[in-house]
């Protein structure tokens, strides 16, 4: 039996998708978090590391609780939302453009600034070929490589780190993706696979650390850090489930999605 597999193409999912591609049994597809979503709902991938958010979404989109997360428990360096050279606190945000590759993310911005700061602040999509750095607004929202990119080209850029506001504000660790199942379709269903990624890329630390220095240009500390202090990619079922949980009700409180969803994975 093969699986068709979906991974992002960041170094956050590197220690969970090592060795995915040289699999017998594994067709992987390496895609920007919102083809991800497209695939499982279309049905195109069995299963994918994707945006939690989809399992809150969609009740027919399961997340494997009991399996590896991407996850942190304070700031992971790589959601965020950073704020134009003079603004010095998120309250004065006038327009800011999410990023269009992960709901998650978007749905993390718009937690902090619509539930806990109590503003709504224009959103202004992203433009094909412009540079949201250029456009004149007050705020992006980054995740991935490109926050990494961001923070290191935008110096004068005011970071925050949204797994840092999330830790503060609910006291919670957060799932920022996890393997998730297309409709009839259950992670734990290729468990093995799945389980001897994570455990061969965890074990293969040095080996990540050196790839990214070598694509990335980082430093070895900063991917030491990133990767395997800053990042969880294992928690109990019932953080994840409370994680879940309380993302889900302050979606639901700002919403994004509605009251009556009853998602299949929390």
């Amino acid at each position: 039996m093969s699986f068709r597999i979906g991974t992002v193409p960041y170094l956050v999912a590197k220690p969970l998708s090592w060795g995915l591609e040289d699999h017998p049994q594994v067709h992987l597809v390496e895609a920007p978090p919102a083809d991800l979503a497209a695939g499982l709902k279309s049905g195109e991938l069995d299963v994918a590391l994707a945006s939690s958010i989809l399992a809150l979404e969609d009740p027919e989109l399961h997340l494997w609780q009991e399996g590896p997360v991407i996850a942190g428990r304070g700031p992971i360096r790589s959601v965020l939302l950073l704020l134009r050279p003079g603004l010095q606190d998120p309250s004065e945000i006038r327009s800011w453009t999410p990023d269009p590759h992960s709901r998650t993310g978007q749905g993390m911005a718009r937690i902090l600034l619509h539930h806990h700061l109590g503003i709504r602040p224009q959103e202004v999509p992203e433009k094909p070929g412009e540079n949201p750095f250029d456009s004149g607004v007050d705020a992006v929202q980054r995740i991935g490589d490109p926050a990494l990119e961001a923070v290191r080209n935008r110096p004068n850029w005011k970071i925050l780190d949204l797994g840092e506001t999330w830790r503060d504000r609910n006291r919670l660790p957060f799932v920022y993706a996890g393997w998730i199942g297309r409709k009839g379709f259950e992670p734990s269903a290729c468990a093995s696979i799945l389980r001897a990624a994570a455990r061969e890329g965890l074990a293969n630390r040095d080996r990540l650390v050196d790839l990214g220095r070598k694509e990335r240009g980082y430093s070895r500390s900063f991917l030491q850090r990133y990767l395997f202090e800053d990042l969880c990619y294992q928690l109990p079922a019932r953080e994840v489930r409370a994680a879940l949980q309380r993302f889900r009700e302050l979606l639901t409180a700002i919403g994004q999605i509605p009251a009556s969803q009853t998602p299949g994975s929390v």
